[in-house]
């Protein structure tokens, strides 16, 4: 992201470069919007030739250089880099250099806070790319002291109070280089206690420093297309340091008519195009990642401190804040309230033009009764009249409402004349106590949250524009009365989970009710808990979206055969389930099967042809995995989890019919966890006594395996290793030990939890003429 060290980074190589090949051409280019071939190589030119300033033809700039640049190292730095169609013209220019100078070495580094720029690069071009984090607390602390004594008349910091001030506000660089430097050139001018606690506690005086900071962070935020600066600019609204969720971030832009389709899209619905806009802000280093879901979806995010202050002031007269310092302008469109401290009545004619509201206390009241334009509205405090109110006139207005967390008893029935809403939230209402019928005339909802079944929607078949439905309570019901939730109508629902009671008398009925609510195929993730159905429910084969799927606590099902041909399926997560005694078997010879009834015969269907994830836990009975002769298993695997098998015997050993060679386990796979396998000898060393297994396995995880004697050799890109209570493999742990050779390149070891080496990240080293890439040094 901006600030955090990449031209830094990439001016020390231009000085080293310079300083240990003096007779090279190390040509350092800022990267402008006007920036052409003819300038790049203009700039080389005039590096070795002064008089040669001025030519702009790229013709005789050619022919000036190549005679001069013949065996030569050439090291082109071009700092800076943002715009992908920019990058493309640089991308063609780059590749046609090597054509121009056929003798010369040539080494070329790019900067770019933009991800999809460096992905456009990394297309044709063999890359080494390296992405640089933010600083620890102490590193900040490192550059706050050095700036500090840079200052005159400092050569050193002995006074422990100020050593603890000093860290104190390292704290607060959120682990930015820039900002550390900018606090540590502000130290370095004070030299006593009071002082620096007055940086450390003043705000004002921060906030009047801070256009340093800004002036950088703003080269991110001029070179976004105005659809995405409107959409990082609402991102203000949201308090510092809160997780925003993705969802209801995308959910706020669309009510608020940020979102267009553009002409290259591959979507027409505006959730997929908000999510586009939320991954190139997120590729900008605007947003930043926080938790992931299975799938490796992005759920929440934040934004770094500074950045928020970007957003503030790319908002200042859209957005306002309660309370703040400056007026409320007429150009508001958007209004937070954090407090009722010496809050006046908003100007009617303010309120008439706000497009959204956030209240997070009790002050709706003192609003305006009459909003016109309102069509994002979040009330954490609220009664019914209040809200009775507030929604008279938007029915045909309103497209997001969220009353989560208030005390509100009743939803007034005004909220089902809101005719446009798309997303209604009232998670965590424990005083609601039902909703107003004629929620089903909202046929425009697309996403409803809430997490009470007492608050499942009546009617909820009517709502046919449903993408989001967090549970659905029906139970001891005959098939056809679950059909009539007509669930494989809802072509947009494509999360859904299906939770059973845990004590009941009655299960008899469970497949009957599951095989009734038969969801749409375009499902994409899917939960059953505390199902007592024998089998799973036909239609789950059917299931050719589904991408992650859980089945939790369903004691009586035995044969999940069906979930090994789901074409599409990446994560499966199955825990407690007893009766499971096997995978695999039944499910291969039918794939076999089908693949030789075939017309013309065909290849074998390969089972779990899309899992990247499986995580099996507390599966008593589980004894063995077992594959068709010749097949590839679980092609896409990256990461293994399994805990709590004690029965299991047999791990992917292929069947014995036809005889032939046994089959390669797992050929991609990138991370392994075993724990509590007091049985798994046979199975580890089928696999693994000829150090067959894959060489791409990155992270590997062995817990409490006493008969297991060795890892696989030859595991070139493993960069964890993690042992515990396996005795025979404490030969792992021994350097200079025969096993230890083998894994002496991994970066991170820990045995019996003990950190036997652990690697903090790299310095960037760039081997200057070498088109090998970069090397790794401690």
């Amino acid at each position: 992201m901006p600030g955090v060290g990449k031209t830094t980074v990439a001016r020390s190589i231009f000085v080293r470069a310079r300083e240990n090949h003096p007779s090279s051409l190390v040509a350092w280019v800022p990267v402008r919007k006007d920036l052409q071939e003819e300038m790049i190589l203009g700039q080389m030119l005039e590096y070795l030739d002064s008089h040669a300033a001025g030519m702009t033809d790229i013709d005789p700039i050619l022919s000036h250089l190549k005679p001069m640049l013949e065996n030569k190292k050439i090291l082109l730095i071009l700092d800076g880099l943002w715009n992908e169609e920019h990058a493309r013209g640089l991308k063609e220019f780059i590749c046609h250099l090597p054509r121009c100078f056929a003798t010369a070495r040539i080494s070329v580094v790019i900067t770019t806070s933009n991800k999809e720029v460096a992905s456009l690069m990394m297309d044709a071009i063999p890359w080494h790319k390296y992405e640089l984090q933010k600083l620890s607390d102490e590193d900040c602390w490192l550059i706050m002291e050095d700036n500090v004594l840079r200052s005159p008349n400092r050569t050193s910091i002995e006074d422990p109070q100020l050593l603890l001030i000093g860290k104190d506000i390292a704290k607060q660089c959120g682990g930015l280089p820039l900002v550390a430097a900018v606090f540590g050139k502000h130290l370095g001018a004070h030299i006593g206690v009071n002082e620096w606690s007055a940086i450390r506690d003043n705000k004002s005086w921060r906030a009047s420093h801070r256009w340093e900071i800004l002036s950088q962070l703003q080269k991110s935020y001029d070179h976004l297309p105005p659809h995405l600066k409107k959409c990082f600019s609402f991102c203000s609204i949201f308090p510092k340091n809160c997780k925003i969720s993705r969802d209801e971030l995308v959910q706020h832009w669309m009510a608020n008519g940020f979102l267009s389709k553009s002409n290259d899209s591959k979507s027409d619905k505006e959730e997929d195009v908000g999510n586009n806009y939320f991954n190139d802000l997120v590729s900008n280093y605007l947003l930043e990642a926080m938790d992931m879901d299975e799938c490796g979806n992005i759920k929440f995010c934040k934004m770094h401190d500074e950045v928020h202050n970007l957003a503030l002031l790319s908002a200042k007269y859209e957005t306002y804040i309660w309370p703040d310092a400056y007026p409320v302008e007429e150009s508001v469109r958007h209004m937070r309230v954090q407090s009722d401290q010496n809050l006046q009545a908003v100007p009617e004619g303010i309120a008439q033009r706000l497009h959204s509201l956030f209240l997070d206390v009790n002050v709706s009241h003192m609003m305006p009764k009459k909003f016109r334009s309102l069509q994002s509205l979040k009330l954490a405090a609220a009664d019914a009249n209040d809200l009775e109110s507030a929604l008279g006139r938007l029915k045909y207005y309103m497209k997001y409402l969220d009353i989560s967390g208030s005390a509100i008893e009743r939803l007034p029935k005004s909220v089902t004349k809101l005719y446009n809403l798309q997303t209604l939230r009232f998670t965590d209402c424990n005083s609601l106590e039902t909703l107003p019928s004629g929620i089903e005339n909202l046929v425009g909802l697309r996403h409803i949250y809430f997490d009470d079944e007492r608050h499942v929607p009546s009617s909820i078949g009517k709502l046919t524009s449903l993408q989001t439905l967090p549970l659905f309570v029906l139970e001891l019901v005959p098939q056809s009365e679950a059909r009539e939730a007509r669930l494989e109508d809802k072509g947009e629902l494509i999360k859904l989970q299906f939770v059973w009671s845990e004590n009941r008398a009655n299960s008899d009925k469970d497949m009957v009710v599951l095989e009734g609510l038969q969801p749409h195929s375009n499902l994409k993730s899917l939960t059953i808990k505390k199902y007592r159905g024998g089998n799973c429910p036909s239609w789950m084969m059917n299931l050719e979206q589904l991408v992650k799927l859980k089945l939790i606590d369903c004691d009586e099902c035995g044969d999940i055969s069906c979930l090994e041909l789901l074409p599409k399926l990446e994560v499966l997560n199955t825990k407690a389930m007893p009766n499971v005694k096997r995978i695999g078997r039944m499910s291969y010879h039918q794939s076999s099967s089908m693949a030789s009834s075939s017309p013309g015969g065909g290849q074998l269907i390969k089972p779990f042809p899309a899992l990247r994830k499986l995580k099996l836990s507390n599966m008593k009975q589980l004894e063995e995995w077992t594959g068709a002769q010749g097949m590839v298993v679980f092609p896409c695997l990256q990461e293994l989890h399994i805990q709590d098998c004690p029965e299991l015997k047999t791990w992917w050993a292929s069947s014995s019919e036809g005889g032939g060679e046994p089959i390669l386990p797992f050929p991609d796979l990138k991370k392994l966890t075993l724990s509590n396998k007091t049985k798994l000898e046979i199975m580890l060393y089928t696999l693994w006594e000829d150090g067959s297994a894959s060489p791409s396995l990155s992270i590997l995880g062995i817990q409490s395996c006493p008969n297991l004697q060795a890892i696989p050799i030859g595991l070139s890109n493993l960069t964890s290793l993690d042992i515990n209570n396996c005795p025979k493999l404490m030969g792992y742990a021994q350097e200079g030990s025969p096993e230890w050779s083998s894994i002496c390149h991994t970066p991170s070891i820990r045995i019996n939890g003990q950190i036997v080496r652990s690697k903090r990240s790299s310095f960037f080293k760039v081997p200057f003429g070498d088109s090998s890439g970069y090397e790794d040094s401690d």
